[in-house]
């Protein structure tokens, strides 16, 4: 493990505080860099700041049903 990857935050930790909304986590960090109800609000947010070098995905709510399988 490199002293980045030791010093990032872990991706687990920023998807626990935005359950069911659209996080973009910048790379080199793991911090959060921008949140928003759908992707392309937040992709919307990111190409107006002209944001690069960010991971997005969605951070599951634990209200929904998770996916175990599919048969």
């Amino acid at each position: 493990m490199t002293s980045s990857q030791e010093s990032q935050r872990p991706l687990s930790s920023v998807l626990r505080e935005v359950p069911g909304r659209w996080v973009a986590v910048d790379r080199t960090t793991g911090e959060p860099v921008a949140v928003a109800d759908t992707p392309y609000k937040l992709a919307a947010e990111l190409h107006s700041r002209r944001v690069k070098n960010v991971a997005i995905v969605r951070a599951p709510d634990p209200s929904e049903p998770e996916l175990v399988g599919l048969g």
